[in-house]
């Protein structure tokens, strides 16, 4: 699927499998667009809020958009809330509104209903997308953290199932609208964030397989926390040679250490050719960090990386 490169795309989600740290890329990710100019929103969705520990903000109060750098905003979408909002919409009785969310058999099948959850989500970014003032965009960019790869699958061919099911009518008018958008390269890219495990690698293929079959446009992939060294594989032989000497213990300790780093930095890359091979995307690569503590300047390294990576169009 071509289109622009997915820094020049106004709505991006970024994908994967819990652990793999998608809440950081997408984080890291808003923060460079920030700091590059763009007026940006970071969305969690499903009332998660764990940007905040990464920015090192409190939460934030009403469903509003609340600003954590100059230029970036994060908001966390609670699906209650906007199934209320949504209904408000739908409805022109507003006593009417207040009664069903009050009403708990109400929420208890809402919770169940099949993809109205996910719809209401959907429809939320969609408005927060196409939201203007004046004649311009309120947000230059949205970065969505999407629920971990089964449900973000689910979260963006929502529009399309409720389109089928709806048969006609406002519900679907505004769900092929959204489904347009979502599906439009131009306007969105899809991210799949994996670490350098085979299991992870399997799984954030198998997502590119299943995003590329619904017609869903995945764009880039991102390899996270690869570990590095500074020996190369010219040196394995004298690290071993001095691990196994009579030497020093300091020295082979120093050797073993050196040499046990060289061969996970050799696996990361071999599982990022495995990546890339697999998803037959381009793929990014960013070290792994430990430290992301506001004020670390961690998320600002990762930032910067994804920022000049010339795979998502950066380094320009």
């Amino acid at each position: 699927m071509t289109g622009p490169p997915i820094l020049d795309r106004r709505l991006v989600f970024v994908l994967g499998k819990g652990g793999a740290g998608k809440t950081t890329v997408a984080s890291a990710l808003a923060l460079g667009l920030a700091d590059a100019g763009k007026r940006t929103l970071l969305i969690e969705v499903a009332s998660e809020r764990r940007t905040e520990v990464l920015f090192g903000t409190l939460p934030a109060v009403g469903g509003v958009p609340q600003e954590v750098r100059p230029g970036l905003a994060t908001l966390s979408i609670d699906s209650e809330k906007a199934t209320e909002e949504y209904l408000a919409r739908q409805l022109p009785m507003r006593p009417l509104v207040e009664l069903m969310v009050r009403s708990r058999a109400f929420h208890q099948v809402a919770q169940a209903a099949p993809g109205l959850s996910e719809l209401v989500t959907v429809g939320k970014i969609w408005d927060l997308a196409t939201a203007v003032k004046g004649d311009a965009p309120v947000w230059d960019r949205i970065v969505v953290d999407a629920p971990a790869t089964g449900h973000g699958i689910a979260l963006l061919e929502v529009a399309g199932r409720i389109r089928e099911l709806a048969g006609s009518g406002p519900i679907r008018d505004q769900a092929e609208k959204i489904e347009q958008v979502i599906h439009h390269p131009a306007a969105t890219g899809v991210l799949v964030v994996a670490i350098p495990e085979d299991l992870a690698v399997s799984e954030a293929v198998e997502s590119v397989a299943a995003l590329c079959e619904r017609d869903l446009p995945v764009a880039v992939a991102v390899m996270n926390a690869v570990r590095a060294s500074v020996f190369m594989d010219a040196d394995e032989a004298l690290l071993v040679a001095v691990a196994a000497s009579t030497g020093g213990a300091a020295a082979r300790a120093a050797a073993a250490a050196g040499l046990a780093d060289l061969i996970a930095a050799r696996h990361d890359q071999a599982e990022i050719a495995a990546l890339a091979i697999g998803t037959n995307l381009p793929v990014v690569s960013l070290p792994d960090v430990p430290d992301l503590r506001p004020g670390s300047g961690g998320l600002e390294r990762l930032a910067a990386a994804l920022m000049t990576d010339p795979a998502i169009g950066g380094g320009a």
